[in-house]
């Protein structure tokens, strides 16, 4: 990684005898990772406000979010984000415009402008299917309206984009809009009329007054609201359809902190927006293609290309024995480009056995790289190399 985030945690003091251990449910550790995502991207624009003790409560932040999870960026070169957005839907073109000038800059504008150049109009999903009734694009009760746009599925990963608009003040002057768990469910989602463990990631507002987000659903490992796996009977080019409630919604100040600690509330919303929308599961681009490559053990076997994706098939050892000796069975892996570069990290699912052997799917952001190579290193300070296995995509 450019930035090795082991060195960054190596200059940072905390003493973890001062936090309670609680256990948390998958949808609330999602919420929480959320949260920490987002003060990271803030942390850079803090920085050059110069405000007086911010380094201390930044370095704090970033401490937190490193254990809560590690971000594999890869490089991007932002040609003209201006051309970008306007070869984009408005929302896509909207979330790339808002990530200008923020920490993660790059690796946001990547996914967006990939994903969004081959993602669809909802409503082009609803018209394919005349005579179908009960399908709902848009919520609106109590002076706030939220929408769907756009959606992409290639049988891995779903993503679709939301648009909040408000005329409630309390809401209207937040810098985002977050869906809490503080009063029971403050949302539901449903794939296929499964309850799904899924989180609704944050509405960040835009140059316009409206606030937008891209969401995200794991098809690779999906699991529900008991956080049970699950099978939603994905079929090639079939149907999925998303249901989608909303009851609470917190306005927040992302600059100013209230006397606990937490995020400036601007006032909540309490209510009920419903969407349901369909979503074709869009395989007609997916391609196989044979690796089959070993070193030290690690095996890449195979990979998919999708519209916007990479998703590579490989064999893990036990990693706890020689000659890895990784207590954890948990060595940091990643895809790299010709130049050397990580490429973005989108999703995993793991199958581990009893020996502690394990076979994983790993998805990566694709456009189009013909040399690549799967790298494992171990997962410290130091991060030796245990395998750098090269391969092309045909």
């Amino acid at each position: 990684m450019a930035n090795n985030i082991y060195r960054l945690l190596n200059e940072i003091e905390t003493d973890f005898s001062e936090y309670e251990k609680t256990e948390l449910s998958s949808k609330e550790k999602e919420e929480h990772k959320q949260r920490i995502l987002m003060e990271v991207k803030r942390m850079k624009k803090r920085n050059e406000n110069g405000k007086e003790n911010r380094k201390a409560r930044v370095w704090k932040t970033a401490a937190g979010a490193a254990a809560a999870c590690v971000i594999t960026a890869g490089a991007f070169s932002i040609a003209n984000p201006v051309q970008a957005q306007e070869l984009l839907s408005s929302v896509f073109g909207t979330l790339i415009e808002n990530s200008q000038g923020e920490k993660y800059e790059q690796e946001d504008t990547e996914r967006y402008q990939t994903i969004g150049e081959n993602a669809v109009a909802v409503q082009e999903e609803v018209d394919k299917r005349q005579g179908e009734e009960g399908y709902a694009l848009t919520a609106e009760q109590d002076g706030v309206a939220i929408s769907v746009s756009d959606v992409y599925c290639d049988g891995y990963i779903l993503y679709y984009t939301t648009t909040l608009q408000t005329d409630r003040e309390e809401l209207m002057s937040a810098d985002g809009i977050i869906l809490e768990k503080k009063d029971g469910e403050p949302y539901d989602i449903k794939i296929n009329g499964t309850h799904m463990s899924e989180v609704i990631r944050p509405f960040e507002k835009s140059a316009d007054g409206t606030y937008v987000a891209a969401q995200q659903i794991d098809l690779m490992n999906p699991y529900d609201i008991s956080s049970n796996p699950v099978e939603l009977g994905i079929e090639e080019n079939g149907t999925l359809v998303v249901e989608w409630t909303v009851r609470q919604l917190d306005g927040y100040l992302f600059d100013k902190w209230d006397d606990n600690g937490e995020y400036q509330s601007t006032g909540s919303a309490a209510g009920e927006w419903n969407l349901r929308f369909p979503v074709t599961v869009d395989t007609s681009k997916n391609e196989s293609f044979d690796i089959n490559k070993e070193e030290n053990g690690i095996l890449v076997k195979r990979g998919v290309k999708t519209k916007a994706g990479l998703v590579l098939e490989v064999e893990l050892p036990d990693f706890t024995q020689e000659p890895y000796n990784d207590k954890y069975n948990d060595p940091d892996m990643g895809v790299k480009d010709s130049e050397g570069n990580y490429i973005q990290w989108l999703n995993q699912k793991s199958d581990l056995r009893e020996d502690n052997t394990c076979t994983s799917q790993i998805m990566v952001l694709y456009d189009g790289q013909k040399d690549l190579s799967f790298c494992v290193t171990t997962r410290d300070e130091d991060q030796i190399e245990i395998a750098d296995i090269g391969f092309q995509v045909p």
